[in-house]
């Protein structure tokens, strides 16, 4: 999605029924296999520690894909968090 269009799209508010968004080339063959990689990185993990008796820190998951507007919405949403935060006093 165009960066302008997701950024006019994210100031607009959700309405009732939101039809799901798929970035461009994320179909569920791509979902299925990011959870495959995120689960081989977990068993990457637990292999060891099931000799070892130390867990290791878990591996950070793979990141999936995101329109435009889904990341405009989100950033607007930090700002939110951290503007909320500032006025109680608590900075971040």
């Amino acid at each position: 999605m165009d960066e302008d269009l997701g950024r006019e799209r994210a100031k607009q508010p959700l309405p009732e029924q939101h039809p799901p968004l798929s970035p461009e080339g994320y179909s569920l063959e791509v979902l299925l296999l990011l959870r495959q990689i995120d689960l081989l990185k977990e068993l990457m993990r637990v292999i060891p520690a099931s000799l070892s008796g130390k867990l290791p820190p878990p591996f950070p998951p793979e990141p999936r894909p995101q329109t435009a507007e889904q990341r405009f919405r989100d950033l607007q949403d930090t700002r939110n968090v951290l503007e909320a935060l500032r006025t109680l006093g608590i900075t971040p």
